[in-house]
């Protein structure tokens, strides 16, 4: 197909790695509370096509699309099944929420990390009757979604440029009707790999009585940005009833009311080199408020006076092995100075240096069976190199011989072969290995299978 847009597909009923951050998912509310690092945030990772259970199954649209992993099961949705994140699996109605109404639409933002080739975003929401104190489970979901987005480029390898979203991308998901609480399952599905990306947004759908809600404020950006401040402006709002205030949001949680009819307010509470998310929404004097802009994301300048080095890349991870090759990616690093340049290092060696355009790697030549530990730094036009990446220990296939043995916290791709136990085993479902009850023969075996 010729189309390049998006088409967008929505079921609403009337009866390069990434996350959510407006409005914030839960996983954001966790990485701003410390509890997930930034890696963590980005990885909320499994198969895709939910709510499909099965692993190797072909896209319904583009059958020439890698095949499905096996997507998370009950109980493991809002952590993807990755055990960094259990505590996002906790059932309860306890989660910080946002407010919304039926019927209006909510600006759904995606940062990328590592951008991936992409097929659609899927948004499911929780049934009517659903009961908040399970955990979440297929059955709580309406089947279908509610509201779909998809790239219809085919084959995805001679559109992959075009199927990269770019960051932030945002999208207007016309909400369903629904009172009190209820849960946005908001899934974005790889093209290019078996895996789709979950992020779960706690919502509180409130009555529409009270009064007709101003118009949103639109037009909301930053500018005089320094490493102490960050200056924001907006246009006005009009509603029923006078403008009060605005309400501007800061990282999904603290706010400040800007008495209207200003339309411009200072941030000094700020750090140096850091990122910052920032909306706003109006306040009518009889305390109806508008719905929430799109977000948008700042970083500040590094300490006065300094010229700061580029930001790590992000999330370094394979996206897959062979017996003589691994392949990389990473997200993209930014800084106050243009990036030249992203060098890989291999066991503490550079081995490659790419363009700053180009955000992955094959490593060749390798040796079969063999474990092989990575980072990647950047480098900008002042020759400022970043601090490293994560550093990424992964291993190639087995050539038939001595299969190399099983590790903690290594990245295991699909058929990747190990030995443990003094068992030789075939990785069936594509895994980190954070904990030890993640080995090979360990509990139900749903990562390793006997390989004979």
């Amino acid at each position: 197909m010729s189309n390049s847009h998006p088409s967008t597909i929505s079921r609403i009923n009337t009866p390069r790695h990434g996350h959510v951050f407006s409005p914030a998912s839960r996983a954001y509310f966790a990485w701003q509370a410390g509890e997930l690092d930034e890696g963590a945030l980005n990885q909320r990772e499994s198969g895709k096509f939910f709510p499909e259970t099965s692993a190797d199954v072909a896209d319904a649209y583009a059958k020439e699309d890698v095949a499905n992993f096996a997507p998370p099961p009950d109980g493991k949705i809002a952590s993807a099944n990755q055990a960094t994140g259990q505590k996002l699996d906790q059932p309860g109605s306890h989660w910080q929420k946002h407010e919304v109404r039926s019927g209006e639409t909510l600006d759904v933002s995606w940062h990328f990390t590592a951008n991936h080739v992409t097929r659609r975003w899927n948004y499911f929401i929780t049934k009517a009757d659903w009961d908040s104190s399970r955990a979440l489970a297929r059955d709580q979901f309406d089947a279908e979604p509610f509201y779909t987005v998809q790239l219809n480029l085919k084959p995805y390898w001679e559109h992959s440029n075009d199927m990269k979203p770019p960051s932030p991308t945002i999208h207007g998901v016309p909400l369903p009707k629904r009172e009190g609480y209820h849960v946005l399952l908001a899934v974005w599905e790889v093209a290019d790999t078996g895996n789709a990306f979950y992020h779960v947004v706690d919502l509180d759908f409130v009555s529409s009585g009270g009064g007709e809600r101003p118009t949103t404020p639109t037009g909301l950006k930053a500018s005089d940005i320094t490493d102490k401040q960050v200056v924001l402006t907006w246009n006005a709002a009009t509603g029923a009833s006078p403008i009060a205030f605005y309400r501007i949001t800061r990282n999904g949680t603290a706010t400040v009311d800007v008495a209207a009819p200003q339309l411009t307010w200072i941030d000094h509470a700020v750090m140096p080199d850091t990122v910052y998310s920032y909306f706003i929404s109006a306040v009518d004097e009889t305390g109806n408020v508008s719905r929430p802009s799109p977000a948008i994301e700042v970083r500040t300048l590094p300490e006065e006076g300094e010229v700061g080095a580029p930001s790590a890349p992000a999330n370094l991870h394979s996206m897959g092995q062979t017996e003589r090759s691994i392949s990389l990616m990473w997200g993209a690093s930014s800084g106050p100075v243009a990036i030249t340049n992203y060098l890989i290092f291999r066991d503490g060696q550079e081995v490659k240096r790419v363009g700053a355009d180009q955000t992955s790697f094959e490593d060749t030549d390798l040796t079969s069976g063999t474990e092989y530990r990575y980072f990647v730094r950047a480098l900008d036009l002042n020759g400022k190199l970043s601090s490293s990446s994560n550093v990424l220990s992964v291993s190639t296939q087995g050539d038939g011989g001595a299969y190399p043995a099983w590790k903690l916290n290594t990245q295991y791709a699909k058929n990747a072969l190990v030995s443990h136990a003094g068992q030789n085993w075939s990785c069936i479902q594509a895994h980190t290995s954070y904990v030890e009850d993640w080995a090979p023969g360990a509990g139900d075996n749903v990562l390793w299978a006997k390989h004979v």
